[in-house]
């Protein structure tokens, strides 16, 4: 925003589920968080978006699936677009290492490599994020 502040009527709402009830109550409310915790959810549609107008990338599977459908049928998250980085807004896991050649570097070096396994993929998947392979 180049140093400027916010306006007078810019809500700071300190969590996932009442920022979805505010927008979901507020038409043209605007609310951004990790594309897991909205996707899915059957209150506001997740907005598609680009780099460049013409290609809007959605966070979502296509076709949308309709609030009212919901919850019997949920967006699911569209993978694909955020592991390719077609998805302009994302942000990656970081895993960080103590770098002393000790057992704080073994675990977590053996840490780092266990998440990178079938089995750590699937775990990080069902927390909510998109795994990398």
């Amino acid at each position: 925003m180049g140093g400027e502040k916010f306006g007078a009527n810019v809500k700071f709402i300190p969590t996932t589920t009442q920022a979805l009830k505010e927008v979901g109550n507020n038409p043209g409310g605007i609310y951004y968080a990790s594309a897991p915790e909205i996707v899915g959810q059957c209150t506001v549609k997740p907005l598609p978006l680009g780099r460049k107008s013409a290609q809007l990338i959605p966070p979502y599977k296509k076709p949308f699936i309709p609030l009212q459908n919901c919850p019997q049928q949920r967006n699911q998250i569209n993978a694909t677009a955020f592991q390719k980085a077609e998805y302009p807004i994302t942000r990656r896991l970081f895993v960080i290492i103590k770098q002393n050649g000790q057992s704080d570097q073994q675990a977590g070096e053996a840490y780092a490599n266990w998440l990178l396994t079938a089995q750590g993929q699937e775990l990080i998947a069902k927390a909510g994020f998109v795994r990398i392979r």
